[in-house]
């Protein structure tokens, strides 16, 4: 019988007969799903300039990351390339409407980003992305107060992990 399981990271509704491995939207570990019962609506997170400055950064790094992969989806050399980007351009659009949620802010406007002519390329830069994405999330994780912010940033850091998994294999 489906049921309906919330994200605790993004908050997408996932309907399904078992909790998925994934996130299919955000790509959060399967632990974040929650039943849709269950699921807890933080909305705007109360926290210290420290935490909005870490998290404006953040928003700053998954808008730029979305930019690249639609740029990287449409000029892919194949199909199958083309499907990874368009997954991880719509995955770092979910973390970036989180991180504004979180801010109590409105999305900033995407603007347009260039990208490597070739794949490989396009995996090489995407690579370079996420372990900087990682190793941001990490140490800011370490260093903010908010219980929520640190869950989040850690959960994005698992996240672009996987991202970064797949810029190794595909490179």
């Amino acid at each position: 019988m489906m049921k309906p399981m919330r994200c605790q990271v993004c908050g997408e509704v996932y309907l399904g007969d078992e909790v998925p491995d994934r996130c299919p939207f955000c790509g959060a570990a399967g632990k974040q799903m929650v039943s849709a019962a269950e699921w807890i609506d933080y909305g705007k997170v109360d926290m210290n300039d420290f935490d909005m400055e870490q998290c404006r950064t953040a928003l700053g790094f998954e808008i730029s990351n979305a930019t690249f992969y639609k740029c990287c989806a449409g000029k892919a050399e194949n199909i199958f390339n083309q499907a990874i980007f368009k997954r991880l351009t719509k995955q770092e659009m979910e973390h970036a409407e989180l991180l504004a949620n979180m801010m109590g802010v409105d999305m900033p406007d995407f603007t347009e980003e260039s990208c490597p002519d070739t794949d490989k390329e396009k995996y090489e830069e995407a690579h370079l992305r996420e372990h900087r994405a990682i190793k941001f999330y990490l140490e800011s994780a370490a260093k903010c107060e908010n219980p929520r912010v640190k869950e989040i940033f850690r959960a994005l850091s698992e996240i672009e992990t996987e991202h970064l998994q797949i810029s190794n294999v595909y490179r």
